[in-house]
């Protein structure tokens, strides 16, 4: 697979900061692996991170979401893309070489049922890439590090409990219990670090309010940004004077984030 160059600054240019910053660390772990074709981008949404990571078409999209396939079908960045659920993928056994889920896997319920039908579609020696947030996602928030700092335990508990409500987070496990549910689906851990520094994380909740205008252009145009030559007129300056911070090592002990690479066994 080829992969593109400059993926902070073209994540910057489309969609909100604090998105921009959290998906641009994911684009830099992918390109160090191997990805053999084909390859099944679970839960796609509207094609966005498969545009600006690859740098060529990658072989199929799946997301429930009508709409995000809509968009994901203007950006052209899969062969193919499904309408499906990811507990019923309409592939023969062994189909996939390949298999990404970014950020995806917190969000659904039912977990199972679908590690199980990522297991069935991937080849022998299949390969299963995984981003998911961490429980310290959600404490390396400004206002859980607020209302720890004034001991207020309580409230900073039911923060955090809403907080992965608002943002639809259905599973909030630590990295062995991620390791523990994709070996329970049959998959053999190959890799798996966490990422996405407490400072990262803080300085990313900071810019979500940031993001608003944006969020409601989504909803009303189904694209991040209006008017993209003026979001380059004053986000490539700040592109300029970020971009030395993001050359960092970006695993973190201890991070908000986790990455996992699973393999299905060869026989």
């Amino acid at each position: 697979m080829k992969f593109r160059e400059d993926t902070l600054k073209r994540y910057m240019l489309q969609c909100p900061l604090a998105l921009a910053f959290e998906r641009a660390v994911e684009c830099r772990i992918y390109p160090d692996l191997p990805f053999p074709r084909p390859i099944l981008d679970l839960g796609c949404g509207d094609g966005l991170f498969a545009k600006i990571l690859f740098a060529e078409k990658i072989d199929t999209g799946l997301d429930p979401n009508p709409r995000e396939l809509q968009r994901a079908q203007e950006l052209q960045a899969h062969q193919e893309l499904i309408l499906c659920r990811g507990d019923a993928i309409p592939k023969p056994d062994g189909y996939y070489q390949t298999v990404i889920s970014n950020s995806v896997l917190e969000h659904i319920a039912d977990l199972e049922p679908v590690l199980r039908e990522v297991y069935r579609v991937l080849a022998p020696g299949g390969r299963f890439y995984v981003t998911v947030p961490s429980p310290l996602f959600c404490r390396y928030t400004f206002m859980n590090q607020l209302l720890i700092t004034m001991k207020m335990e309580k409230m900073a508990a039911k923060y955090r409990r809403c907080y992965n409500y608002f943002w639809k987070h259905y599973q909030d496990y630590p990295r062995t219990d991620w390791e523990e549910l994709l070996q329970k689906a049959g998959l053999e851990i190959t890799t798996s670090f966490s990422y996405g520094s407490k400072t990262r994380c803080l300085i990313n909740d900071l810019l979500v309010p940031c993001g608003f205008f944006s969020f409601i252009v989504k909803r009303l145009t189904n694209r991040w940004i209006m008017i993209p030559l003026l979001r380059r007129l004053y986000i490539l300056p700040v592109y300029r004077k970020i971009k030395k911070y993001f050359a960092e090592g970006d695993k973190a002990s201890g991070g908000g984030l986790i990455f996992i690479a699973a393999r299905k066994a060869s026989s």
